[in-house]
């Protein structure tokens, strides 16, 4: 693919059953992985703070996958620094760690809230409606905030 306004060029893999939105969505994942990765380093203190245990399970598991990213991109250049690309597969497996510690604590914890001792059971049908509450930084740390 190549940027129409700055001519940056990259190639991108595509299958049979890809659109041009998916190559054009895997171009842009490349070239602003280093900014995705920067913001969700940040996101992960608030998220530990607030005991946001899913959406810390899922940062850590695009920042995986960015890592992956960022080595594969590091093999197709010429002079290859093959320290470098070892250096982002460390810390792709790093995270992929923590995704799986996270996602063990929250299950923990589900477990621990999921246990009833009056009549309530898993089996009654319950009409509570749970609203997660927004807060104003949660907005503007959302990579979806004033994007078109």
């Amino acid at each position: 693919m190549k940027c129409g306004n700055c001519g940056l060029t990259k190639e991108v893999l595509v299958n049979s059953i890809s659109e041009p939105v998916d190559a054009f969505g895997d171009f842009i994942d490349v070239y602003y992985a280093d900014q995705e990765l920067q913001r969700l380093e940040k996101r992960i203190k608030k998220l530990k703070d607030d005991h946001e245990w899913g959406e810390l399970a899922l940062a850590y598991s695009i920042l995986s996958d960015l890592c992956k990213t960022k080595a594969a991109v590091l093999l197709e250049e010429e002079d290859v620094n093959l320290d470098e690309v070892n250096d982002w597969k460390i810390k792709s497996e790093k995270y992929k760690s923590l995704e799986k510690d996270t996602v063990l604590k929250l299950d923990t914890e589900e477990l621990e809230r999921g246990v009833r001792t009056d009549e309530e059971s898993l089996f009654t049908e319950s009409e509570t409606k749970i609203k997660k509450e927004r807060k104003i930084d949660d907005i503007f740390d959302d990579p979806g905030f004033l994007e078109f």
